[in-house]
């Protein structure tokens, strides 16, 4: 399968398809792309959000290459153009983070000749609980990591709501749909978008969508939630994460209307190493903004990098 193209979206250079099976059987599609600046300063390993996928993040992917490392993305399972779990391909689902995490470790270890080192890791909402626990776990070694709009807890999930998922998931009810959320995918309005001011990205982004059908996805399943909600309230057993030393930076959305924000300061509290900044005037994909806003971002990205590796001249 070729990466799926739309006009403005080319494929970063030298970029490769590879694919490994996880647990289950399950195909988990994920990219390579070299330093696009010669010898590579390391390698930098991008984890997208829920419903997101390789292709929406090629001009992060540039970028990336442009400062000098190697890069690489992954289609969790259940989205993009990875296999899924459950029948209906539009369901996001997983029926523990652990998987996600287990999909990445291996992914990473088979594809290492490709991947200098050091590593960075540069997460998004759900990619981030996925990061962290992945480094919680000690499953994965990374010199630094960079989160953006973190998925460290939902806003307005409930201990009810948390209490029925898992419930629904002992009664064997996982792989329903989650109550309230949409059920089938269809072209999101712009002006009533929750994650971006930038009317071009959105519009690529969606356009990805309608190019190639099976990279939609519509809401969570129960099975999700409750992964979800085991995944985010480990993150504050006190001392889970006392032993992740490496520099990390955790970027909020000033505009946040998906992820809590609360949750990024309680972590934040348990991390030795943490630079904690809010991106004022931001909604919920940082990377995915406006110009000015994305700077801001790359800014402290690039400070953080120079901690473990010196910037080229």
């Amino acid at each position: 399968m070729a990466f799926v193209r739309v006009p403005g979206n080319e494929p970063p250079e030298g970029a490769e398809e590879h694919w490994l099976e996880g647990r289950g059987g399950v195909k988990v599609r994920v990219l390579t792309a070299p330093s696009s600046r010669g010898a590579p300063r390391g390698t930098v390993i991008v984890a997208p959000g829920r419903t997101e996928f390789i292709e929406k993040y090629f001009e992060v992917i540039r970028e990336l290459q442009a400062r000098g490392f190697a890069v690489f993305c992954i289609d969790w399972r259940g989205q993009g153009l990875s296999g899924r779990e459950v029948e209906n391909s539009l369901k996001g689902h997983f029926v523990s983070f652990d998987d996600p995490v287990n999909d990445l470790s291996t992914a990473l270890k088979l594809l290492a000749d490709r991947l200098p080192r050091p590593y960075i890791g540069l997460a998004h909402s759900m990619g981030g609980a996925i990061l962290l626990r992945a480094l919680m776990t000690r499953r994965i070694d990374l010199d630094a990591a960079a989160f953006s709009a973190p998925m460290f807890g939902i806003q307005g999930l409930s201990d009810f709501a948390k209490k029925y998922v898992r419930f629904m998931v002992s009664l064997g009810a996982g792989g329903s749909f989650a109550p309230g959320v949409e059920k089938k995918w269809k072209r999101e309005n712009f002006k009533k978008n929750p994650v971006t001011h930038d009317k071009s990205r959105h519009d690529r982004c969606q356009g990805l969508i309608a190019e190639e059908p099976r990279l939609a996805l519509a809401g969570p399943t129960v099975g999700w939630v409750s992964a979800a909600s085991d995944a985010t309230e480990a993150f504050r057993t006190p001392g889970a994460l006392a032993h992740v030393r490496i520099p990390i930076l955790i970027a909020t959305a000033g505009e946040e209307q998906l992820v809590d924000n609360a949750s990024h300061d309680g972590v934040a509290h348990e991390l030795p190493d943490v630079r904690h900044v809010t991106i004022e005037g931001s909604k919920h994909e940082i990377l995915m903004e406006t110009d000015p806003i994305r700077a801001q971002f790359w800014d402290a990205f690039d400070q953080l990098v120079e901690r473990v590796v010196p910037a080229r001249v």
